[in-house]
């Protein structure tokens, strides 16, 4: 098939088609209608390229109203993570403060038994158990009891939340009683899963440069007081 150049197309329009319609008058109505299509072609295409032109302006309308919903929905997520941040250091707060109020109300117990052993040399095991328990079941719900662990006497073992205390009564204590209460602490953790949280020995009779090296090893002692 041959293809024109755009001068012969030119020549071709502006002579040769006056010239053949001359000759050939019937193919006038051919003619028309070819040059209808094509323009009517033209003009479809005219109306498809500013219908994609509205779209796309639409599409970048809305591609913005998301992207502004995206920064709106990032603050409130950003204002919601901050809230939650402040509530969860405001129940951390009360939690440090409630663990502290029963810290001390545990040393409170403990001093009034320092005072209470100071009369009687703690020489009684159970009279000093069930005292605790009356104490700290009925006062702070606390569980306390005598355990048995491989073999090892427990003598007074207090679980409370977030508290398990190992208590070691004894009316005097000799060089080994720091290994004792380490061993008893690595078998009850050993048992439990849980690393107790504070152990004490009760002792009526102990020398203070023993006493003074429990203490530094984290082995609180309470013994009793100097009479004034």
């Amino acid at each position: 098939m041959k293809t024109f150049s755009d001068e012969e197309l030119i020549d071709l329009f502006n002579r040769q088609l006056p010239d053949l319609l001359d000759r050939r008058p019937d193919l006038e109505p051919l003619i028309y209608q070819g040059f209808l299509g094509a323009f009517a072609r033209r003009e479809e295409v005219a109306v498809v390229l500013t219908e994609l032109r509205a779209l796309r302006t639409e599409m970048d309308q809305r591609f913005e109203q998301v992207d502004q919903r995206f920064e709106q929905a990032d603050r409130r997520f950003e204002q919601f993570r901050e809230e939650v941040n402040q509530r969860f250091e405001q129940v951390d707060a009360r939690i440090d403060a409630f663990r502290e109020e029963v810290n001390q109300r545990f040393d409170e117990v403990f001093q009034a038994l320092d005072r209470l052993g100071s009369r009687w040399g703690i020489r009684n095991e159970s009279v000093f158990r069930r005292t605790m328990a009356a104490l700290l079941e009925e006062s702070f719900g606390a569980a306390v009891e005598e355990r048995v662990i491989k073999g090892e006497q427990f003598d007074v073992v207090i679980v409370a939340p977030d508290q398990h205390i190992l208590v070691e009564i004894a009316a005097s204590v000799g060089a080994s009683i720091q290994e004792r209460l380490e061993r008893k602490r690595r078998l009850y953790t050993e048992a439990t899963g849980v690393a107790p949280t504070r152990i004490l020995l009760a002792t009526a009779d102990i020398y203070s440069y023993r006493a003074q090296a429990l203490r530094e090893a984290g082995i609180e002692v309470i013994e009793p007081a100097e009479a004034d």
